[in-house]
């Protein structure tokens, strides 16, 4: 009997240990609720997330006001054109317009020596000032044109005033050697305004006259060498606006309308 009696007992102590082994290992009872847990708070702001709102203000922030610009001796449009002060109210272009920036513009590249970085040539007087009325209008649209002026082409007495004191060691001509054709702009050095090529690879269309039935281009080309046509004071006199030579070009000038 005793013996029947701890045999019971041990069957009794096995059924207590395995129903206590089950209810430790037994899944864990869900509660009502957390089956669908709520998502995180949506911090991003209206219109797209922190990031990009942080990046289009400091873009905006990032834009120079014209005004600004105006107040540096020199600065750069949003055509790629870099214009020098010359006064409070006339800038003028470091360099002759060069084919990228006329393409860029007008188009098209009328010129005959091409090259991105070599001033335009072969445009008419026409073509140059139609090109300085697209830039005025492209300058307009990017709010980069100050109030009441406008991109044009420089008078001879401007031009002469540029022309001051350059030697002809800065100019790129045919004096003393042969070209085949125009160089890079801002190959040799500046004026005293800090102007290139206000001499030399390619002449440059004046403003005036207008009421004339012939234009004025200053400052000699690649490719002249006769003494007197390389002074200074020597004019080019086309056979009307709509004439185009391999050896005229532009430089632009903002002045007030």
């Amino acid at each position: 009997m005793k013996r029947i009696a701890c045999i019971l007992c041990s069957l009794v102590s096995l059924s207590f240990a395995l129903a206590q082994e089950a209810g430790t290992n037994a899944p864990p009872v869900e509660q009502a609720g957390d089956s669908n847990p709520a998502p995180a708070a949506d911090v991003s702001q209206p219109g797209g997330t922190n990031d990009q709102a942080t990046a289009e203000g400091d873009a905006a922030s990032a834009k120079l006001d014209i005004k600004e610009l105006m107040a540096l001796p020199e600065f750069t449009n949003s055509s790629g054109i870099i214009m020098v002060k010359i006064s409070d109210k006339l800038w003028a272009g470091k360099y002759e317009v060069t084919q990228k920036e006329y393409k860029e513009i007008a188009g098209s590249n009328p010129s005959q020596f091409s090259a991105d970085n070599n001033p335009v040539d072969s445009a008419s007087w026409n073509d140059a000032m139609s090109f300085c009325a697209k830039l005025t209008e492209a300058e307009r649209e990017e709010e980069m044109l100050p109030e009441g002026m406008a991109y044009t082409l420089p008078t001879q007495a401007q031009w002469e005033s540029f022309a001051a004191g350059v030697d002809l060691k800065d100019a790129v001509t045919g004096s003393g050697m042969t070209r085949a054709g125009t160089s890079p702009v801002g190959s040799l050095g500046a004026s005293g305004t800090g102007l290139h090529d206000v001499r030399g690879n390619v002449w440059e269309w004046s403003l005036d006259p207008q009421d004339k039935p012939f234009r004025v281009a200053r400052g000699a080309g690649w490719e002249t060498f006769i003494e007197v046509n390389l002074r200074p004071e020597f004019r080019h006199y086309s056979n009307g606006p709509a004439e185009a030579k391999n050896s005229i070009g532009l430089r632009c000038v903002l002045a007030p309308k």
